[in-house]
């Protein structure tokens, strides 16, 4: 399967580990990885806030084997009128690369799927049985 990551995944597996690191070592190791300029960019500007300097080495790690095997794409310029608009790029991206999206967002991505792009929490992401 191919699948775009979001941010807060990758936030939450270098904080706790936990089924968020799961997400990501399952899709780098079973999984194709599709990135965007724009996802790639919003991942490095979250390392770099403060509340994540703890963490932002982890961080760095996981943009950097994200980015080492990923699918690079071009977003789809399609618009799905999420609640927050800075969400739209993981739609847009997951949608140019045929894939499916990982997030933990469930107050912006309501839906379980948008268009052909199905969302999956980290959880249903790990116990799907495809």
């Amino acid at each position: 399967m191919r699948v775009v990551i979001d941010c807060n995944i990758l936030v939450s597996a270098a904080r706790s580990g936990g089924v968020c690191a799961k997400v990501v070592t399952d899709a780098i190791h079973g999984h194709e990885i599709v990135l965007s300029k724009s996802i790639v960019e919003e991942y490095l500007a979250v390392a770099e806030r403060p509340a994540h300097a703890g963490y932002r080495d982890a961080m760095l790690s996981l943009v950097a084997e994200l980015e080492r095997v990923a699918a690079f794409v071009e977003p789809a310029d399609t618009v799905f009128g999420l609640r927050d608009p800075d969400d739209e790029i993981y739609l847009a991206t997951a949608m140019a690369g045929g894939a499916a999206l990982v997030t933990g967002n469930s107050r912006d991505f309501t839906e379980p799927r948008y268009g052909p792009v199905k969302v999956f929490s980290p959880r249903s992401f790990i116990d799907r049985t495809d």
